[in-house]
């Protein structure tokens, strides 16, 4: 029996001895493909998740890999992650969202800092995709109103994922999860034309007759989502009393560091292995366990220093405790 023959078939914890780096990734690879369901790896950082994603689809070319990373800030940072990491991101969380029991095998690679984020409800993340249809009428308004909501930002030209534009009866738009910018062509309310574009030359490329949008921050800022932030910031801290971050979100303006408070938008965040279920196959580099309670050491103390930075400066800092951004050690 081949290693990954038994690993695949596995009910309980294992440790597998003399598996140096890739090895273990086409380990886990092979047996997510002979096992089927979704599994994941964790790797310690971002350039191991990165190696460990090329050698998976180069030993398994057939196996679909999905790369989930974590936000490229600091704990309590007071900015966002970047807009291409937050557009990977919500394109990982949807794809695992919208999968059912027939669907083909997937290797999510991941690192031990994303793995210990709560993330947002799969009920959300499943539903929040946009689809358009050549030939259908869609109005130019609900298009713009879905981008403003789901965290695309206006651009002049398109260029990064999370950028749109809007030039009379042409909107470009990079989605999340793709490679390349698409061109809307509308005539009036109808959708005329869909075209992959080049980013470089803004020429367009090949044609489409549908386009699937996906959020690109994790935060919507839909009104259900801002009656819920008023809600669940009034139980936490009282009162916003003027708070810029919280006035900005009601008026629906992305602040920087505003995914800081993720859980005020939702009733509840869950977590990357209630995406995966409970039969998944997970792997981790044995590194992960360590760089994993490094960055919940790291929230932690972020933590205070934020809290204390507000008592000694008079200026009430509204920040969640740790726990309810990220697991527990337990």
């Amino acid at each position: 029996m081949r290693v990954w023959d038994s690993i695949a078939s596995q009910t309980k914890p294992v440790r597998v001895y003399e598996t140096p780096f890739i090895a273990d990734v086409r380990l886990i690879a092979e047996a997510t493909q002979k096992r089927g369901g979704a599994a994941l790896y964790i790797a310690r950082d971002d350039r191991h998740a990165f190696m460990a994603a090329a050698a998976a689809r180069f030993f398994t070319p057939l196996l679909e890999v999905v790369n989930l990373p974590a936000w490229d800030c600091l704990p309590y940072d007071r900015v966002s992650p970047s807009p291409a990491v937050a557009a990977q991101r919500c394109a990982a969380l949807a794809r695992l969202a919208g999968r059912n029991v027939g669907s083909p095998p997937m290797l999510v690679v991941t690192t031990a800092s994303s793995a210990v984020q709560r993330v947002p409800p799969r009920s959300h993340m499943g539903v929040a995709a946009f689809v358009a249809r050549v030939g259908d009428a869609v109005p130019q308004e609900r298009v713009r109103g879905y981008l403003d909501i789901n965290g695309y930002s206006r651009a002049s030209t398109v260029r990064e994922p999370g950028e749109y534009s809007m030039r009379g009866g042409i909107v470009d738009i990079f989605p999340a999860g793709m490679i390349e910018p698409v061109r809307l062509d509308f005539f009036g309310d109808e959708l005329e034309a869909a075209k992959y574009f080049d980013p470089e030359t803004q020429r367009s490329t090949i044609a489409m007759t549908e386009i699937v949008l996906a959020p690109v921050s994790e935060i919507d800022f839909s009104d259900d989502a801002l009656s819920r932030l008023r809600k669940n910031f009034l139980s936490a801290f009282g009162s916003p009393g003027g708070d810029p971050t919280y006035e900005a979100a009601r008026e629906r303006i992305r602040r920087q560091g505003v995914e800081q408070w993720l859980p005020l938008f939702y009733d509840n965040l869950e977590t990357l292995f209630d995406y995966l279920g409970p039969k998944a196959l997970i792997g981790m580099d044995p590194s992960a366990a360590e760089a994993a309670s490094e960055r919940l050491a790291q929230a932690s103390e972020y933590y205070d220093v934020r809290k204390t930075t507000a008592s000694a400066g008079g200026i009430t800092q509204h920040v969640l405790p740790p726990e309810r951004l990220y697991l527990t050690p337990k």
